[in-house]
C-alpha cells in the first residue's frame, strides 16, 4: 500500500505550506504535496513533543527518589514502567497504520500520551506514578512507526538522510527543552508542574495535527490484510525483521542506560545541583540538532552501514570516557556523545526504511523502534541494581561494550 504524504486540510494550512517551500527556495505546484515542508514541520514538532514528555521523569528522578524513599533499582523499574509499553506497543501501532491509515491513530495516541502525563502529575505514590507512566508509554508508542514511514514517503530519495536528520532534530529540540524546564519547575515550584504543563501542550499539538493534516489517499488499490500477512511471513522479510530487531537492541543501548540516570549519577558522583545536572542532560540532547542532519547527510554520501559502524564505535568510546571524565570535561564528552547518538538514530531510521518492503513499512519501523526502546526497559533496572551493589561506573562501562555488538549484526543485512 503506497501513500502520498499528508496534505493540509484547510486553505490556511495550504497557504502556509506554500510559504514554507518558498522560504526554503522550493517551487511548488497546486498538487505537489510530496515535497512540501509543512508536513515535515508538523511531524518534526510532534516528534519533539514525544521526546519531551518521555524525559520529564528521568530529569526529576533524584527528587522522586528523595520524596518516595526508593532505591536505584526501584527507580529503574519506575523508568521501565514507561519504556516497556512504549517499546512493545510500537509494532501493533505500525501494523495498524499499514492497514487502517495514519491520522486517527497518531492523534489518538498523542491524546493518550498527554492524558497519561497529566495523571503522572496527580500521582500520590510510586505505584500510581508507575501506572500513569505505563499509560503514557502506550500512547507515546504510536508516533515513530507512523511518523518515520511518512517522512520516507514524503521526500526525494537523494535527500532522505538529510530529511530524516531534520526530523530527528525535532526530537532533539524536545529532548533539550524537557530537562531544563522540568528541573526549573521542580526547583521553583514542584516536580508535578512539569507533567501538568507539558500534558496541556500535548493536547494542543494533537489538535493542530487534527486540523492541519488529512488522511493520506492511496495511489493504488489498498493492500489487503492477507497480502500483508503473506509479506510478513516471507522468509526474507522474517530474516530482515530479526536483523532489524537485533540491531535496534544495541544501536544506542549505552545512551538508553545513561539518560534516565544521568542527573542522579552527576549529583552522586560529582556533587552537582539538580539544575546543573539537568543542563548537562539537555546538552546531551541538544547536540542532536547538529548531529542528526550532519550524519544523515554524510550517510547519503558515504553509505548507511559505513556511517553506522563509525557511529557505534564513537558511542562506545564516549560512554567509556564518561566514567573517567571530570565534571568540567563531561561538558565536552556529553556534547560529543549527543552528536553521535542522534546521528546514529537518524541514519538508522533511514537505513531501516530503505531496506524494508513498502507494504509493511510501518510494521518494520515498529520492530526497529520496539527493539531500540526495549533495550532501555531491560537495562534500566539492571543499571539501577548495579548502582546499588557495585557502581554506576561499572554499569556504564559494561554498556559501552554492548554497543559494539551492532557492528557484526550490520554485516548480515542486505538491501532489498
Amino acid at each position: 500500500m503506497e501513500y502520498s504524504v499528508y496534505k493540509p486540510s484547510t486553505g490556511m494550512w495550504k497557504a502556509l505550506n506554500v510559504y514554507c517551500n518558498r522560504f526554503q527556495g522550493h517551487s511548488m505546484g497546486e498538487n505537489d504535496i510530496r515535497t512540501g515542508s509543512l508536513p515535515l514541520m508538523l511531524l518534526s514538532s510532534s516528534h519533539g513533543l514525544n521526546h519531551l514528555l518521555q524525559l520529564i521523569l528521568p530529569t526529576i528522578l533524584p527528587s522522586l527518589i528523595a520524596e518516595f524513599q526508593i532505591s536505584y533499582y526501584t527507580a529503574g523499574l519506575l523508568v521501565a514502567s514507561f519504556v516497556l509499553p512504549y517499546s512493545l506497543a510500537q509494532i501493533p501501532f505500525g501494523y495498524l497504520s499499514d492497514r487502517k491509515g495514519h491520522k486517527n491513530i497518531m492523534v489518538a495516541g498523542l491524546i493518550i500520551y498527554s492524558a497519561g502525563t497529566l495523571l503522572c502529575g496527580m500521582s500520590q505514590n510510586v505505584l500510581q506514578l508507575g501506572v500513569a507512566q505505563f499509560i503514557s508509554g502506550i500512547g507515546g508508542a504510536s508516533y515513530h512507526p507512523i511518523g518515520i514511514p511518512l517522512i520516507f514517503l514524503a521526500v526525494e530519495r537523494r535527500k532522505l538522510g538529510e530529511s530524516m536528520g531534520f526530523h530527528q532534530t525535532g526530537g532533539a529540540i524536545g529532548s533539550f527543552v524537557a530537562p531544563i524546564a522540568s528541573a526549573y519547575f521542580a526547583v521553583t515550584f514542584n516536580w508535578r508542574y512539569g507533567f501538568y504543563i507539558f500534558s496541556l501542550i500535548g493536547m494542543l499539538i494533537a489538535l493542530l495535527l487534527w486540523l492541519g493534516i488529512e488522511e493520506p489517499k492511496t495511489e493504488r488499490k489498498e493492500t489487503s490484510s492477507s497480502d500483508i500477512h503473506k509479506t510478513l511471513l516471507n522468509i526474507k522479510v522474517l530474516r530482515l525483521m530479526l536483523i532489524i530487531f537485533c540491531f535496534g537492541l544495541v544501536q544506542v543501548i549505552a545512551f538508553r542506560g545513561l539518560m534516565p540516570f544521568l542527573t542522579t549519577y552527576l549529583m552522586k558522583k560529582h556533587g552537582v545541583e539538580l539544575g546543573y545536572g539537568a543542563q548537562l542532560l539537555s546538552l546531551l540532547q541538544i547536540m542532536g540538532i547538529f548531529g542528526s542532519p550532519v550524519f544523515g547527510r554524510l550517510s547519503d554520501i558515504a553509505g548507511r552501514r559505513v556511517m553506522l559502524c563509525l557511529l557505534l564505535v564513537g558511542q562506545a568510546l564516549l560512554m567509556y570516557l564518561v566514567t573517567f571524565a571530570s565534571a568540567n570535561l563531561l561538558v565536552i564528552v556529553l556534547g560529543a556523545m549527543g552528536l553521535v547518538v542522534f546521528g546514529c538514530l537518524a541514519v538508522t531510521d533511514t537505513w531501516v526504511t530503505e531496506i524494508s518492503d513498502r507494504s509493511v513499512l510501518g510494521t518494520l519501523v515498529g520492530v526497529a523502534m520496539t527493539a531500540s526502546f526495549l533495550s532501555g526497559a531491560i537495562v534500566n533496572p539492571i543499571v539501577g541494581y548495579l548502582a546499588d551493589n557495585v557502581s554506576f561506573d561499572f554499569a556504564f562501562q559494561l554498556l559501552s561494550i554492548l554497543n559494539l555488538l551492532g557492528i557484526p549484526i550490520l554485516k548480515f543485512a542486505e538491501y532489498k
